[in-house]
């Protein structure tokens, strides 16, 4: 602001009402200029709105009839984000096994922007890993099943936000443990700090299967065995199918008629696909007779 008079000249700035004038501000928004005299006023926009505009701003002096006009022009546009591709297919997976896939997320803009990645229609409780389940083998999961009190969150980004430059990429991991039997349909969003939600779009799709495991032999004969004297032999699990597997020997119920009691030192585990795992079965009589036991 220059002040061409010879006299001091005491300035307001009379703020906008418009939506694109409430978007400025001006520092300072009042002051004096001495005659001949220059006020440098600082001006700052955080945009709201998107498309081309001209607005005025008015700054009244004291005793003129017409205020000082600044007319702004400009052009506001969203920034713009792309993934390198329109899907993610998992294709079919085992139930409660990570498997992790990798996309690119550019910033085609001229400005830096601050992303945030979530899934739509994901849980909230995380989800089971077969990793951490055949650590638990005394867990009543075992025998009722993994039980959720909220939806499971299956999916898992890294990173899930940050900044990406102009021009610049974020490479994102992008992770799937299924605890649910089905056919996955998701979409990952892109919010963006301060502009808006769902700004970019990627489809994520998957088959959650069972592998069908089968043991071999069905029936383990232990022979004569003398009371309360442990005897061991094993079984084998085997997997046919091209998807990892997940069990566990469920623990025995025992009571005290129990006619045998038997466990296992190695009670849970991973099948590979197309391959088999053994497990040993300790097992000591309690009374004599012929006894045929269930394990499950």
């Amino acid at each position: 602001l220059m002040n061409q008079g010879i006299l001091d000249a005491p300035f307001t700035y009379i703020p906008s009402a418009t939506n694109v004038g409430s978007c400025f501000k001006f520092e300072p928004e009042e002051g004096i200029i001495g005659p001949g005299g220059t006020q440098v006023v600082r001006i700052s926009f955080s945009a709201t709105v998107v498309g081309s505009f001209e607005e005025e701003f008015h700054f009244s002096v004291t005793k003129s009839p017409m205020p000082a006009i600044l007319t702004i022009k400009g052009s506001v546009t969203m920034p713009s984000l792309e993934f390198d591709a329109d899907e993610i297919n998992f294709g079919e997976i085992s139930f409660g096994f990570p498997y992790t896939q990798r996309c690119r997320l550019t910033n085609t803009s001229p400005v830096p922007v601050t992303f945030q990645l979530r899934m739509s229609d994901d849980g909230t409780q995380p989800a089971v890993d077969s990793l951490d389940q055949i650590r638990k083998e005394g867990d009543p999961s075992w025998r009722k099943g993994i039980h959720f009190y909220l939806e499971p969150k299956e999916f898992t980004m890294n990173p899930s936000q940050g900044t990406i430059l102009p021009q610049g990429h974020q490479d994102i991991e992008v992770t799937l443990c299924s605890n649910t039997v089905m056919d996955f349909y998701r979409r990952m969003l892109v919010d963006l700090e301060g502009i808006g939600k769902g700004v970019a779009t990627l489809i994520i799709t998957a088959r959650c299967l069972v592998p069908e495991l089968r043991v071999y032999p069905e029936i383990l004969l232990y022979d004569e065995c003398h009371l309360n004297v442990p005897y061991e032999r094993k079984f084998l699990i085997a997997n046919d199918t091209d998807l990892p597997g997940c069990y566990g020997l469920i623990p025995q119920q025992r009571k005290d008629d129990s006619p045998v009691l038997y466990s296992s030192p190695k009670p849970c585990g991973i099948v590979q696909p197309h391959s088999f795992a053994e497990i040993p079965v300790i097992i000591e009589v309690q009374t004599l007779d012929k006894h045929c036991t269930n394990v499950l």
